[in-house]
């Protein structure tokens, strides 16, 4: 095998092999959206979940804690 024929084979395999791959998730990704409306089939995303009461902020709405100086 010649020099040249090595690094050609080389190049097609280092930069061929993840670029075909590539192009086939692109061509994957728009095949998807051709032909309009694809959200009819599928159900409706459901919206976060609520936050479990341990992690939910607790606002007290009654009246501000005052503080008490003492002299030193």
């Amino acid at each position: 095998m010649t020099s040249a024929t090595f690094v050609f084979l080389s190049g097609a395999l280092s930069f061929g092999a993840p670029m075909a791959v590539a192009v086939y998730e692109i061509v994957a990704l728009r095949r998807g959206r051709r032909g309009g409306d694809d959200d009819r089939g599928r159900p409706p995303t459901p919206g976060p979940k609520p936050l479990p009461d341990c992690l939910q902020p607790h606002v007290l709405l009654a009246r501000p804690r005052m503080r008490l100086f003492e002299d030193a």
